[in-house]
């Protein structure tokens, strides 16, 4: 796939969109394999006397190559009609407002909507009402997207009054109609053109580029949930570096404290990447937009790591002294993390992988003993014990000793404080248990 491009020049995108007219032809003649499940629903409402036609996004994937998430089936049945249909199989009522029965297939759940006309938007984000149309065509107008606007069913083919194959040939992203209009009547539609962008490569049109810049101030009147859902999406795509640096201004809006850096090459984690995009006032950064705590935390040590450290150490026991304050998980993100910052220094992560290859030890529950060994030698339970533990697994970071059991117990036995501690018994006797291997 192609780097994305910011298309503005409309002579050059028909150009574009002709020479893919003449490579996919494939595409308009191509018959869609549906699993058993959806093409039985298609079927029950067909022998019903309705229409119904898979559509949307799963159309899009299975004519990019993908296999979809889910199935979406549109209908010109009523939602009370959709419901009779499936009587006898287990439905999900509650989305009838708006059309939708959700049918459970082989325990997979299909949306089914009847074809429907949106009301007017006063919200930037929900139509006033829903009607419902018999057509087909008036449903497809409504969508976001052209890619999006296709439906298929064996008994009729592919129904494309948008145009949508030839943009998906074209790896274009372009609005269905107006695009000042589509954005207008819901914002959400603008982060999620540049969602696809970030995870498809695709470009948007000129006029649909246009649009999310004249737009982009109504981003404020969204969900701060929903904008989490497509921007962390967002920037895991694979062309997240791109969309970031050409829509900055728009990212702004949504996500206040974001940067422009590179995200390429570190690990598709969510964590580390937000670390990087917000390197200053991270937690409240991420709070704003919804994230949860485990999220936050972890984003906010790999910041914070970034941040105070100028390059991770490769000397060992520098490592396993971060291992055990930062944990594993978060070490990883940052060294992954400063590999991609300094992409023309040593590369430190092979050091790393290299030392939790010896699955080192650098916790308490790595060391060969417990507290249990300890108290059964004689030591009084309380703070004296995890003291005992601490300092062992002190010794063992810096490579005085091994995490060896017989040495470990030994060692404790021999500690001149031992009595200061708490010991119940003589100093001989310790050291007897100790060679007899208790």
């Amino acid at each position: 796939m192609k780097p994305i491009t910011i298309i503005k020049d409309e002579a050059y995108a028909d150009d574009l969109l002709a020479q893919a007219q003449q490579k996919t032809l494939n595409i308009f003649l191509t018959d869609l394999k549906l699993p058993d499940y959806v093409e039985e629903i298609l079927a029950s409402l067909e022998q019903a006397g309705y229409e119904a036609y898979v559509v949307g996004g799963c159309v899009r994937d299975v004519l990019m190559g993908r296999m979809p998430a889910d199935w979406d089936v549109c209908t010109s049945a009523l939602p009370e009609e959709t419901a009779v249909c499936f009587a006898e199989q287990k439905t999900i009522l509650t989305g009838m407002k708006h059309g939708t029965v959700t049918v459970l297939a082989d325990g997979r759940p299909v949306e089914v909507t009847t074809y429907r006309i949106d009301g007017e938007y006063l919200d930037s984000r929900h139509p006033s009402k829903v009607e419902f149309t018999p057509s087909l065509e008036e449903d497809l107008q409504r969508r976001d997207f052209t890619m999006n606007a296709i439906a298929y069913c064996p008994s009729v083919g592919m129904v494309d009054v948008c145009g949508g194959r030839v943009d998906i040939a074209a790896n274009m992203i372009r609005c269905v109609g107006d695009a000042e209009q589509r954005f207008r009547e819901d914002a959400l539609r603008i982060l999620r053109g540049l969602r696809f962008a970030a995870t498809m490569g695709f470009a948007l049109d000129a006029e649909t580029a246009a649009a999310v810049d004249s737009c982009r101030t109504l981003l404020r009147h969204i969900s701060k949930e929903r904008i989490n859902q497509e921007f962390s999406k967002l920037v895991l795509g694979e062309y997240a570096d791109e969309v970031i640096n050409a829509y900055y201004k728009v990212l702004k809006i949504c996500a206040p404290g974001i940067v422009r850096t590179a995200l390429k090459g570190l690990p598709e984690s969510l964590p580390v990447r937000l670390a990087v995009l917000f390197p200053r006032d991270t937690v409240q950064a991420l709070r704003n937009l919804k994230f949860d705590r485990v999220t936050i935390n972890m984003a906010s040590a790999v910041s914070k790591l970034l941040e105070r450290r100028n390059k991770p150490s490769v000397e060992r026991g520098e490592m396993l002294r971060l291992l055990r304050e930062a944990g594993r998980e978060v070490t990883e993100l940052y060294y992954a993390a400063a590999d991609q910052r300094r992409p023309d220094s040593v590369r430190v992560f092979p050091f790393l992988e290299e030392l939790l290859a010896e699955n080192p030890c650098y916790l308490i529950e790595h060391l060969a003993i417990s507290g249990k060994d300890l108290i059964e030698m004689g030591m009084k339970s309380g703070p004296a014990v995890g003291d005992a533990l601490d300092n062992v697994l002190d010794l063992i970071i810096e490579g005085s000793l091994k995490n060896d059991r017989d040495e470990l117990l030994r060692h404790i036995a021999n500690t001149e404080c031992k009595n200061e501690k708490g010991w119940k018994e003589q100093k001989n006797e310790l050291q007897c248990k100790t060679n007899l291997g208790h």
